[in-house]
């Protein structure tokens, strides 16, 4: 069964904005002029639902309650935390629910016409017995938002071998790429839907990597590009390489983006990263070799990891 939620408006362009840029929706088509309506499609590619919204001549003579809710369940307490601070950034209050229940289980806002919006955590469990996911367990790690939390505050530093996603745990460390393929792979082994893992190419610099202090510049360079590992969760781009890895510092930098399985971090992630710096300093007429580049992107990884 495909589930459809449609209502009437007269504010289009602000519901838009609001279940795409706070929500984390996406708009997946819309129509004009159809029966003297208008409307847009609002959700998550290739789920079993969708949010229509109308608009005509006619105004809207809808009515609701404080009871009247629409839910959104996320995985993880970091994406109520992603959630929390676009709330924030768009100046708007967190209210509180009539219902105990959701006092106790959600944050809720207002939409721009006053409906009630809640977010709550729907927690996902572990339910493989592989090796792996059995050396989470024994770590008391009980679902999937403990295991990002934990993964999240392991310092940040190079496994010894790429390929053995158990090190993490072993370790107690990992970079972009061993903490996220990490877990993608805890998730894939559990069966957890709607999660990806992504590699992103994007402008390393002073800037947005500030542990890299001025070595970039001081070879002449005012960024370089770098492959980024991080997750897709319910359309939300998640960063956890450090405790303060935030995703929206590295948003406007992003230059390319390619799915990757956990697997492909090590050969497939090295091999697609050094094409596109090859490509990258042959476009931009960039005055050094790609082993002198290669070995100032190296001492930039160097500074992170200190």
């Amino acid at each position: 069964m495909t589930f459809r939620y449609a209502r009437h408006t007269q504010n289009l362009e602000e519901i838009e904005k609001f279940y795409t840029e706070i929500v984390g929706l996406e708009k997946l088509g819309g129509f004009e002029n159809h029966n003297n309506y208008n409307g847009i499609f609002l959700g998550v590619p290739n789920s079993n639902w969708h949010l229509e919204f109308t608009s005509s001549t006619e105004k809207p003579a809808s009515k609701f309650d404080e009871d009247d809710i629409l839910v959104f369940y996320v995985n993880a307490e970091i994406e109520l935390e992603i959630i929390k601070r676009k709330i924030k950034t768009a100046n708007k209050n967190l209210e509180k629910p009539k219902n105990p229940y959701w006092k106790k289980n959600g944050i809720m806002i207002s939409d721009p016409e006053g409906y009630k919006i809640m977010f709550s955590v729907s927690h996902l469990n572990f339910t493989s017995t592989d090796d792996l996911t059995n050396l989470v367990k024994e770590k008391s790690i009980k679902n999937w938002s403990e295991l990002i939390e934990f993964t999240r505050n392991l310092r940040y530093g190079r496994n010894q071998n790429r390929e053995d996603f158990s090190l993490v745990i072993k370790e107690n460390k990992g970079t972009c790429s061993s903490k996220h393929s990490f877990l993608k792979k805890i998730a894939d082994l559990n069966k957890f839907d709607e999660i990806k893992l992504v590699i992103g190419m994007y402008k390393m610099s002073h800037l947005n990597t500030s542990k890299i202090g001025t070595l970039l510049l001081n070879n002449g360079l005012e960024y370089l590009p770098e492959a980024h590992c991080y997750l897709l969760l319910n359309n939300k781009r998640i960063d956890i390489t450090n405790r303060n890895s935030d995703f929206e510092n590295l948003k406007n930098d992003i230059l390319e983006e390619i799915e990757i399985e956990p697997e492909q971090v090590s050969t497939f992630k090295m091999e697609y990263h050094r094409n596109y710096l090859k490509k990258w300093i042959d476009d931009n007429n960039i005055a050094l070799s790609f082993d002198k580049v290669w070995e100032i992107r190296e001492k930039c990884i160097a500074k992170l990891e200190a």
